[in-house]
C-alpha cells in the first residue's frame, strides 16, 4: 500500500521541523552552561601579571581576506605571532569559539565597537581554540576585521583558566590583568575598555565580579565607573 503524498510531504516536514528545534535547544543549552559559569572558575586572578603566549594568526592584518590558516590542527594559513602584554599598551584579549553561540554574541559586539572606534587605545585579540575551518560556519567570526589567531598550546589555556567560553580579558598597560569574566553586551565591552585604560589604583586592580546570568556585567561597569569617580578627584584635589 502506497503512502499518499500529501502524507510523506507531512512527515519529512515534521522530521525537518524536530531536527531544527534539537539544534536550537543544543544551542540554547550550551549558551546557558557558559555564561553561567561561577567567575571563581573562569578568567586569571585581577591583578596579577598577565601571561604572554604564541598564537598563529586567522585574520587580520597580514592574513590576506581573512581565509582561516593552519595552526596545531594544520593547513597552510597565517603566521606564528608572540602576545606579550604590557609595553605601555592596554590590550582587551578575548576567548571565543565560533560553535559557542554566546561568544558569537560577543564578537558581535566587538565588532560593532570597533566600527564605531570605541576600542581606540587597547589592543584586541580574538583567540579561538577550535579548527580554523570552523570559523566558516559563524557570520561574526567570518566578518570580523579585528585580529583573530589560534591557540597554540593548552598552557595558554590553563593559565588564563579558560574553563568556558567566552572569557574576556582586561589588560592595562603595564600587563596587569584588570578585569577578566564572561561577556556578551556592547555594554559589556565598554567597560573591559575602560578597565584596561585606567591607571592602576592604590590598593591594585578591579575585582572581578559575576554578572547576571545572561553574562551582563552590571556591578563591574558600577565598579569601573566608581574607579574613574575616584580618580577624576583626586586629579581635582591634586590641580586645586
Amino acid at each position: 500500500m502506497r503512502i499518499p503524498v500529501y502524507l510523506a510531504v507531512a512527515q519529512w516536514a515534521l522530521l525537518l521541523a524536530l531536527g531544527v528545534l534539537v539544534i536550537l535547544m543544543f544551542r540554547q543549552l550550551g549558551r546557558h552552561l557558559t555564561v553561567t559559569r561561577s567567575p571563581a572558575e573562569l578568567g586569571p586572578a585581577v591583578g596579577s601579571p598577565a601571561a604572554g603566549f604564541e598564537y598563529v594568526t586567522l585574520a587580520g592584518p597580514g592574513v590576506p581576506g581573512g581565509v582561516p590558516g593552519g595552526g596545531r590542527d594544520g593547513g597552510p594559513g597565517g603566521t606564528a605571532q608572540s602576545f606579550q602584554p604590557g609595553g605601555g599598551q592596554a590590550s582587551l584579549v578575548a576567548f571565543v569559539d565560533p560553535t559557542c553561540p554566546a561568544c558569537e554574541e560577543l564578537v558581535t559586539a566587538l565588532n560593532a565597537a570597533d566600527t564605531d572606534g570605541e576600542l581606540t587605545g587597547t589592543r584586541p585579540l580574538l583567540m579561538v581554540s577550535e579548527p580554523p575551518s570552523y570559523l566558516q560556519i559563524s557570520e561574526p567570526f567570518r566578518a570580523t576585521r579585528l585580529p583573530l589567531g589560534q591557540v597554540q598550546a593548552d598552557a595558554t589555556l590553563e593559565a588564563y583558566r579558560v574553563s568556558a567560553t567566552p572569557l574576556l580579558v582586561a589588560i592595562d598597560g603595564a600587563g596587569i590583568v584588570r578585569a577578566a569574566g564572561p561577556a556578551t553586551r556592547r555594554g559589556d565591552v565598554r567597560a573591559f575598555v575602560t578597565a584596561s585604560l585606567l591607571p592602576a589604583p592604590d590598593g591594585g586592580g578591579l575585582p572581578v565580579v559575576s554578572g547576571a546570568r545572561d553574562g551582563h556585567n552590571p556591578d563591574m561597569m558600577t565598579a569601573i565607573a566608581g574607579e574613574e569617580r575616584s580618580l577624576a578627584r583626586k586629579g581635582e584635589a591634586a590641580g586645586g
